[in-house]
């Protein structure tokens, strides 16, 4: 290097030419002398000190082709820029004969030197004035001739090199191949937006997308440059060739943004359209980043906000031939139909040319999906036949004819042909779907109906009327019982007539094959048909599930008999319990489930149906049985009783109590108060905070002191979980409840947050008005838990909808699917609330609302109240009937008799329509005013009277009848007094079922049986006593529990005395005993309450309140506690309850200390004033109730035991109430005074000076057999004494005076009660007063003598 520079340094510049003229060939010829050092030194020579940038181009090209060619192999990189430094300037043939010259170098040079060359090329193509030697053709050339071998620029670079205003006109010079190679080059994109510029400039890009394949990810990047493009297409054509050729390869590159509302929103609709089919036919979603349901927001978003829209509807012109279809939905959604919302429907079919739209064939075929929403489909139904009521059925695609959209109307017009093909047409899309609307409009179109038809209508023949029916011969349907015995649909009134008109044929049900081929319409058999089959066959047949399941499709009364039957077969426990299937359990009387641990498989039990009061009966064995009680059945658990658990061990009945838990996937544990207040008080305060660990309507009677502060919240969130209508009103739980809430949570006001709505849960149903509305919306769902709403809670909740602040948003947005949402909630609103409905809208909700109220047993009240406050205003009478006949196809519509009022019902409803529809009738009219206008036609088309099997199918109807209607009916019949005494028509009114009651009974051979006790139910208190009395203790022993609250205690007495005898059997096992005699112990005696409390029974306290009050009254509190044993505690939950109350206001304060559950009585003990004080002070003295064992052979009065003597607010002793009871009994003693006996008497002195100045009643004096009313045990009531001298002065009141083949009135035993005085005028009653024997003898004596005075 140093020897060229000193050698160079020493030759003058101007001698350049002639020294690398001998130099650069003899390099050249030499190369392998001459190091790249050496040859750089003298190139760097040269362009320090050769000029050679102002010589001549043709001195130029000498000097590079000649003299500098050898010295630029191998060139140094740092030497590149200085030779194109002396390029510069010159002209563009010698500019390039630089790169020129070293391409044909490249293979000696390093990459530096060539990147070096890449780098002054683009230097000297973006110069002072770029592109100055672009001459035209294609640009790719030129800048391909350019860069030789050194390279090509990427996407960017590229970019660069196109002048602003020239690069449309640089870019069209590019072939769509050269194109492609040039972006198929690797890496050769860097900027995803450059790419744009190329297309965006690009005037053959429709070409180039169609015709070059280019890498994946161009293509990804090259479909948002071209996008808009192909959305802008203005024509059909157009927009066929971007989607189906040009974009056929890049549309799987679709992203989530490009297919945003944002990007289609302009898009042409030619464009939309065909990206509507191409989105929804031929693209694949697996690996995309969106979905379809994103492309459908993108449709409706476009099809909703167009500003181009013809008559509110985008996308369609009747004017335009490539926009004129009516098949718009198949257009413009396509395959996205399916997630189309019931909004976006309603939007799209509000315009003036939806009618088109939806009579479109293809349209129709569109919407025959089960994938769409139901409610939609429904729309679109309901909009169809409201726009054309004429369109025929026949052109609907098969799944539109599930549809209870589809009117009725529309397949009545229909031939019998067509009806046949609707029908198979049915069979094949709807899958079972039975539509009662339509099944009756196809059936009335059946002129002949023969076995081949009852094949081909199937399960459409419950479509019949009766009348159809009974015109069949009896032949064809016996012959056609494998088709109709698979019909689930039947009616009540339908099987019945089945099974009628084939029996009256001489079918025989008899056997198990009759009984097998009547299938579903063994509902239709009458239980008197069941009891003459038998009992072995029965026995038989109830082993098939199938059977079963469609016997409990028949009335309860045939169940029943249909059981009693196959118990009659053995009557042991264990037996009834095996024989008996699962499901009929509950029919199984209570009386034959007393068995002992050895007589009954626990595994057995669990299967089966049980109520609480046949669980309690068998409850018991569980205490010592081997089983895991996590596993029992809620039907098993709900028969926890403390007289049942009594005696368990503690392990075990804490067990069972855990079992009895809210549990997932597990019904709830039905447990009355009893129950609750009895598993409270066996864990005797050992509580676990883990609050879920018990029943939840169990929580309800937690006290303060078994929570712990720290731990109320979860308390709270606990009894959220509860049934708060378990509880007594008298426990005002509710309010406690509330308050412990408010301090817990720190509520102030009557503002709930959406977290204290959560916590609080069902205690939502007991919060008032104030509550509610300034809640948050979260309780609208809780409260839909209530069974039931107060009308200030409803109108709270109206309040909070209305406002529109609730997420059922604004009233104006309320459709079908809104009633659909708020649940249950609608049977409760009024007026204020319907008002925002339309009528076909509340139509079309009640399909569905009416079923799923009466399946779910829902009030007639409350059934009364929905109809009156969701039906429109009524019309005026003269106008004939406007709203439409009521026919058969009306009446199987679940929403009737909506749309009508009393006025239109009346005119509407034929007399035939009504007697062929009667049941389908009673079933759903509901108003008190329609029932009475069906009750007036039945008694004009029957006026000698209604048949049973009319009277049968009354339902609610029969509840507004008056006692002259129940006059013309039949009621001879088991099955008729059930169906008319079913408590889901609502109660009776007592005279009225008197009445029907004593029609039945007045026909020969009927009686109050078992079955008909079950039946009646609690209406048995509206008899009087003497047809009481004709009840068998058998019939009380093979029944069900009755209910006799409503008795009088007469009543009560006598049902009493019948069950007593029924279950004395029993009487050694207390517990079972107990169980069967509950309901009746309002009848008990007070000697028989007394016995019963040394039976350690543990009464639950609602038995207790149900007793006599005059027993109650007399019992003490040592009695009390034998009676309630683990339900003592009770007393104290209870003791604002009146019964309580005045039974604890009876007994001293140390006698109730005794109990030791904290009650306090008003009562203060006195002792006899002293004569002539005036005390103002009310008083009470009791002595406690007790019972003297009968002494055989005593000489005197003195085995008496004298209790209960009460004074209140009397001046002296002398004036106070007394009662004295004192059992005593003769036995072969000589005078009345000798006698052990009970006398019950209560006298009152106000104001009096003597105890003989008082009214008084002796009862139960009975003579049986006696030769003298002297000789009688007897019964004096209402002697009154009213300013007399004397008890003897005193009119009496004799009654049932009986005796007993007696001698003698000493050897009477009696029974007294209630002597009261007023106003007396003698002295000496204070004396008397301070001695109760002598009050007691002298009211005795005085009324034997009295009696004695009588004519025989």
């Amino acid at each position: 290097m140093q020897d060229v520079t000193k050698i160079m340094t020493v030759i003058n510049a101007v001698d350049f030419g002639a020294f690398f003229d001998i130099v650069s060939p003899a390099i050249e010829i030499h190369p392998a002398n001459y190091t790249a050092e050496v040859k750089s030194a003298f190139l760097q020579a040269v362009f320090d000190r050769g000029n050679l940038s102002s010589i001549k181009d043709t001195e130029f090209l000498l000097w590079l082709r000649v003299r500098l060619s050898p010295l630029l192999v191998d060139l140094s990189p740092s030497l590149v820029t200085p030779l194109f430094d002396i390029g510069k300037n010159r002209s563009c043939n010698s500019s390039q004969e630089i790169i020129a010259m070293l391409d044909t170098l490249h293979l000696t040079l390093s990459n530096d030197t060539k990147r070096e060359v890449y780098k002054n090329t683009l230097l000297f193509l973006q110069g002072p004035m770029p592109l100055k030697c672009y001459s035209g053709g294609s640009f790719y050339t030129y800048l391909r001739n350019t860069f030789l071998s050194f390279g090509f620029p990427d996407l960017s670079t590229f970019i660069s090199l196109l002048p602003r205003m020239r690069e449309s006109e640089l870019l069209s010079t590019i072939s769509s191949s050269e194109l492609r190679q040039f972006l198929s080059q690797p890496n050769v994109i860097g900027n995803n937006s450059d790419i744009c510029v190329i297309f965006n400039n690009y005037n053959n890009t429709p070409t180039f997308l169609e015709t070059e394949d280019v890498p994946d990810d161009v293509k990804k990047m090259t479909l948002p440059c071209v996008w808009s493009l192909a959305l802008s297409s203005n024509s059909r054509s157009e927009a066929d060739s971007w989607f189906d050729l040009r974009l056929r390869n890049y549309l799987r590159f679709l992203s989530k943004s490009l297919i945003s509302p944002v990007k289609v929103q302009n898009a042409s609709c030619h464009a939309f359209q065909k990206l509507v089919a191409v989105m929804g036919n031929n693209f694949t979603y697996n690996s995309s980043e969106f979905g379809e349901s994103d492309v459908y927001t993108t449709v409706r978003t476009y099809l909703r906000n167009g500003t181009d829209a013809t008559d509110g509807v985008r996308c369609y012109n009747a004017s335009d031939a490539e926009l004129n279809s009516t098949a718009w939905f198949v257009n413009n959604i396509g395959n996205f139909v399916k997630f189309i919302a019931l909004d976006d429907f309603t939007f799209f079919v509000s315009t003036s040319q939806s009618e088109v739209f939806l009579e479109d064939q293809a349209n129709l075929e569109l919407f025959n999906n089960k994938a769409i929403s139901e409610d939609v489909t429904e729309l679109y139904i309901l909009q169809l036949f409201t726009f054309n009521p004429t369109f025929s059925p026949m052109k609907l695609p098969g799944f539109f004819l599930c549809s209870s959209e589809v009117p009725g109307s529309a397949y009545s017009s229909l031939s019998e042909n067509n009806t046949i093909l609707i029908l198979n047409k049915l069979k094949e899309f709807c899958n079972g779907t039975e539509n009662a609307v339509t099944f009756a409009a196809l059936t009335s179109n059946i002129q002949t109906i023969t076995g081949e038809m009852f094949a081909t209508l199937g399960s459409a023949s419950a479509g019949l009327t009766t009348s159809q029916i009974t015109s069949v011969a009896p032949s064809v349907l016996v012959s056609s019982l494998s088709t109709l015995s698979s019909v689930s649909t039947w009616n009540q009134e339908q099987a019945t007539t089945i099974i009628q008109t084939i029996t009256a044929a001489g079918f025989q049900i008899n056997d198990r094959s009759s009984l097998e081929s009547l299938g579903t319409l063994v509902a239709g058999v009458p239980s008197k048909s069941i009891e003459k089959i038998p009992a072995s066959v029965l026995l038989n047949i109830s082993k098939s599930s199938t059977f079963v399941s469609n016997m409990l499709g028949a009335p309860k009364v045939v169940q029943q008999t249909f059981v009693n039957k196959i118990i009659s077969v053995d009557s042991s426990p264990a037996k009834v319990v095996m024989n008996v299937p699962d499901a009929m359990a509950t029919e199984i009387p209570p009386s034959l489930l007393v068995f002992s641990q050895e007589m009954v498989d626990i595994s057995v039990i669990n299967k089966k149906e049980w109520t609480s009061d046949q669980a309690a009966m068998f409850f018991g064995i569980l205490g010592e049985a081997n089983i895991d009680v996590e596993q029992l059945p809620p039907s098993v658990l709900q028969g926890f009783t403390c007289s049942s658990v009594q005696r368990m061990r503690q392990t075990r009945i804490q067990g069972l109590i855990r079992a009895c838990r809210p549990r997932r996937g597990r019904a709830k544990v039905e447990l009355k108060e009893s129950q609750l207040t009895c598993m409270l008080n066996l864990l005797n305060g050992n509580l676990s905070q883990n609050f879920t660990d018990y029943p939840s309507d169990m929580l309800l009677y937690f006290n303060n002191k078994d929570i712990k502060r720290a731990n109320c919240r979860s308390y709270l969130s606990a009894v959220g979980a509860a049934d708060f209508s378990v509880a007594s009103r008298v426990l005002k739980k509710d309010s406690l409840l509330l308050s412990e809430a408010r301090s817990c949570l720190g509520i102030n006001g009557t503002k709930l947050s959406r977290d204290n709505v959560e916590v609080l849960g069902n205690m939502a149903c007991t919060l008032n008005s104030s509550y509610i509305q300034n809640a948050d919306p979260l309780i609208l769902e809780k409260l839909k838990a209530c069974n039931d709403l107060s009308d200030s809670q409803v109108d709270a909740m109206e309040r909070m909808l209305l406002s529109g602040e609730t997420k059922y948003g604004n009233p104006s947005t309320w459709n079908k699917q809104t009633l659909e949402n708020l649940g249950l909630l609608p049977l409760y609103f009024t007026r204020n609330f319907w008002g925002q409905f339309q009528s076909q809208t509340k139509k079309r909700f009640l399909r569905t609302f009416n079923p799923q109220l009466r399946g779910s047993r829902t009030e007639k009240r409350k059934l009364k109240v929905l109809f009156e406050e969701i039906s429109a205003q009524k019309t005026k009478r003269g106008a004939g009937c406007t709203v439409g006949n009521i026919t058969q196809v009306t009446v199987s519509d679940a929403s009737f008799p909506f749309g009508y009022d009393r006025v239109q019902f009346d005119l509407c409803l034929d007399i035939p329509v009504l007697k062929d529809n009667l049941l389908s009738i009673c079933e759903k009219v509901d108003d008190n005013d329609f029932q009475k206008v069906i009750l007036m036609k039945l008694n004009q088309a029957f006026p000698l009277g209604i048949s049973d099997e009319k009277v049968q199918v009354l339902g609610s109807v029969s509840r507004v009848a008056s006692l002259d209607d129940i006059s013309k009916w039949n009621i001879t019949k088991l099955d008729t007094l059930a169906a008319l005494m079913d408590a889901d028509g609502g109660p009776w009114e007592a005279a009225k079922s008197k009445a029907i009651i004593s029609k039945y009974l007045n026909t020969s051979g009927n009686s109050l049986g078992s079955t008909e006790l079950n039946s009646v139910g609690s209406n048995l208190c509206s008899l009087d006593s003497s047809t009481l009395m004709t009840i068998t203790p058998d019939s009380i022993r093979s029944a069900k529990p009755l209910d006799v609250t409503s008795c009088s205690s007469e009543q009560k007495k006598v049902l009493y005395e019948i069950s007593n005898s029924s279950f004395s059997a029993l009487i050694t096992s207390p517990s079972a005993y107990y169980n069967l005699i509950k309901p009746f112990l309002g009848g008990a005696s007070l000697e028989d309450i007394l016995k019963l409390s040394a039976q350690n029974i543990s009464m639950d306290i609602a038995t207790f309140q149900s007793l006599d009050p005059n027993v109650i009254d007399v019992l003490n509190v040592t009695n009390v506690r034998g009676l309630m044993g683990f339900q003592l505690q009770d007393l104290k939950l209870f003791e604002n309850d009146t019964v309580i109350r005045d039974w604890v206001n009876l007994q001293s304060q140390s006698d109730l200390d005794s109990l030791g559950v904290g009650l306090t009585t008003n009562r203060t003990n006195l002792t006899t004033a002293p004569s002539g004080s005036n005390n103002s002070t009310d008083t009470t003295a009791t002595t406690a109730v007790s019972t003297a064992t009968p002494t055989q052979g005593s000489t005197g009065g003195s085995t008496a035991t004298t209790a209960v003597t009460t004074a209140q607010g009397s001046t002296s002793g002398s004036d106070a109430p007394m009662t004295i009871i004192t059992e005593a009994t003769t036995q072969g003693r000589t005078s009345v005074s000798d006698a052990p006996m009970t006398i019950i008497t209560e006298a009152t002195t106000q104001g009096r000076t003597s105890v003989s100045d008082a009214p008084m009643t002796i009862t139960d004096a009975t003579t049986q057999g006696r030769t003298s009313v002297s000789d009688a045990p007897m019964t004096i009531t209402d002697a009154t004494t009213q300013g007399r001298t004397s008890v003897s002065d005193a009119p009496m009141t004799i009654t049932d005076a009986t005796t007993q083949e007696n001698t003698s009135g000493s050897d009477a035993t009696f029974s007294t009660s209630a002597a009261t005085t007023q106003a007396n005028t003698t002295s000496g009653g204070a004396e008397l007063a301070k001695h109760p024997t002598s009050i007691f003898l002298s009211i005795l004596l005085t009324a034997v003598l009295q009696i004695l005075q009588q004519p025989a």
